[in-house]
């Protein structure tokens, strides 16, 4: 049973992830790059039925496993008659994120060992996760990613149930269903770290040399084999060279070096360390800290050791893999958090206070830059003061006051400018987090309210191929076809779910030998092929590279 001050907590928190998740999942279409692609799959597999190969835009996608798919499928077909198909397909981000979130909260709660939801550390750890500009950007993007963040952090409440021989049975359930999820989200990499933390477990505590220890971690191992395995075997039977572009190619290719020419990605030697310091801020520059201070004690501790270990071995794979991104942190940046915010409470009062102060100042202003922006832009601008915005967020859209955002724009805003109220009581630590993270939360939930539209306009491809297929109508007739040359796996899908044409990719630039069309992704316009003529381009507003041509064909009669 929860306690009355848990119960009201937990209000709390759900509240706040309808402030910080629901503004940027919703009300736009799909974004390059991740999410087009991505969407692709998404609309074949609910258009098909084809439940077994991820397939974007008429081409198999072996990248990822396809439990994303699958899930975003499924909210398809529930929710895409009362909204857009895009949106209700990435409803499955926001359970997903939900889950993680959900689940940070549980993890926090066992590292600490506390007894209720109102153990300050808990909010303080979780005030310097949400705070990380990569989980603040992509726990709202429509790809695999956000799936397998969520299986980390449920597999990982799991090992250190395990590790401390607490509620064992759930704990079991709980390692296995986040092995699931990470595995059949992404692949072997997450899995295969979480595994070996767990296992390597047993050199550091005499509790985790035992049957007792063992018997449910190997139970728990095969019942996640069970769910796991039948994708890849019936895959590799029905279809074995998907099999292998998926798990040579994208996760032993990928590590090694040999796909990474054909697959893009190419790491460097700073792209980790990077991402350790910005994307996962503050929680990586913390985490790094707080362990360089007793490296050995870290890893001795049965609190500890899961979340460290973890988090050190997924930094050294990354940094040796032949390719990488950023983004791959992002299963890592929950237990970074968690171990990072142990070092605030030794900052000095001083220092802490200074720093909610200056969170306080440019957040503050940030958010006033937002709704400057925003009321300059409904009132048309009229001394072009928005100029200098104009790369970003071209000047040509039309934004117009609508009041159900307005109001809850109204209303965050409200929230952040009554925020003395609510870290009255907060210890100095808990404030200063508290501070920077509410910021930065006010500030993406008033931008994504109000100026979503303004920012789809730029980012998506909606307008780019609804001109297209206005071009097209009473000239590509039922039966044409349209190849393609160079067109992006983020192109290809956008024009399929907006004009309606499937691409039939070619390898040269030259007429088709059986389509009356082509359409080229390409940076300058190329006089026309030998038998074509030049019919449309256009490409999304502001952007200078990448452009959108097609080619019309000419039969030899009216040469």
């Amino acid at each position: 049973m929860l306690q009355r001050r848990d119960g009201k907590i937990l209000l709390l928190f759900i509240i706040f992830l309808i402030i910080y998740l629901l503004p940027g999942i919703y009300s736009h279409t799909p974004w390059k790059q991740d999410e087009n692609y991505t969407f692709g799959v998404i609309q074949t597999m609910y258009e098909t039925g084809n439940w077994l190969v991820p397939v974007n835009a008429g081409e198999p996608f072996m990248e990822k496993p396809p439990l994303y798919y699958w899930t975003a499928t499924l909210m398809a077909h529930l929710f895409s008659g009362v909204m857009p198909l895009h949106d209700a397909a990435r409803s499955a981000t926001l359970l997903f994120s939900i889950i993680n979130f959900s689940f940070f909260i549980l993890l926090a709660k066992r590292v600490f060992r506390s007894e209720s939801l109102a153990d300050y550390r808990i909010w303080l750890a979780f005030a310097v996760y949400i705070s990380a500009p990569g989980i603040l950007r992509h726990s709202h993007d429509m790809f695999s990613d956000t799936a397998l963040t969520a299986g980390a952090t449920v597999a990982l409440y799991g090992i250190v149930g395990l590790i401390r021989q607490e509620k064992v049975a759930a704990s079991a359930v709980w390692l296995g269903l986040g092995t699931i999820a990470a595995m059949l989200s992404k692949g072997v990499f997450v899995p295969g770290v979480l595994w070996i933390t767990l296992f390597l477990s047993a050199f550091f505590f005499t509790q985790c040399r035992t049957k007792a220890f063992w018997y449910p971690v190997i139970l728990s191992g095969l019942v996640a084999l069970i769910f796991i395995l039948p994708w890849p075997v019936l895959l590799y039977s029905k279809h074995p060279d998907f099999f292998m572009a998926w798990f040579w190619e994208n996760n032993i290719g990928r590590f090694l070096g040999f796909s990474v020419a054909k697959l893009g990605a190419k790491a460097n030697l700073m792209r980790v360390p990077e991402a350790i310091a910005l994307f996962a801020l503050p929680a990586g520059i913390l985490a790094t800290l707080y362990f360089l201070r007793h490296p050995l004690q870290r890893l001795r501790n049965q609190d500890e050791y899961a979340i460290t270990f973890f988090s050190l071995l997924g930094v050294i794979i990354l940094q040796m893999s032949a390719t990488s991104r950023a983004l791959y942190l992002m299963p890592f940046v929950a237990p970074m958090a968690i171990l990072g915010s142990q070092l605030l409470p030794v900052i000095k009062e001083k220092v802490l206070r200074y720093f909610s102060c200056f969170a306080v100042g440019l957040w503050s202003a940030s958010l006033a830059v937002v709704w400057g922006i925003y009321l300059l832009k409904v009132g048309g601008d009229p001394k072009g003061w928005l100029a200098p915005l104009e790369r970003w967020l071209p000047a040509s859209y039309k934004l117009h006051l609508s009041w159900p955002p307005f109001v809850f724009a109204l209303v965050v805003t409200a929230l952040w400018i009554c925020r003395g109220r609510l870290s009255a009581a907060l210890n100095p630590a808990l404030r200063a987090a508290f501070s920077w993270g509410l910021g930065v939360t006010v500030v993406w939930s008033v931008a994504f309210t109000l100026m979503v539209g303004w920012f789809d306009y730029s980012k998506g491809y909606e307008g780019v191929f609804k001109d297209l297929k206005s071009h097209l109508a009473g000239q590509y007739l039922p039966n044409d076809c349209m190849a393609s040359y160079r067109l992006g796996e983020s192109e290809a899908p956008m024009l399929y779910y907006f004009a309606g044409v499937l691409h039939q990719p070619q390898k040269t630039f030259s007429k088709p030998e059986r389509c009356l069309w082509l359409i080229v992704l390409g940076d300058k316009l190329q006089p026309a092929p030998k038998g074509m003529v030049f019919f449309w381009e256009d490409n999304r507003p502001g952007e200078k590279r990448n452009n959108l041509m097609v080619y019309r064909g000419v039969s030899e009669n009216n040469g």
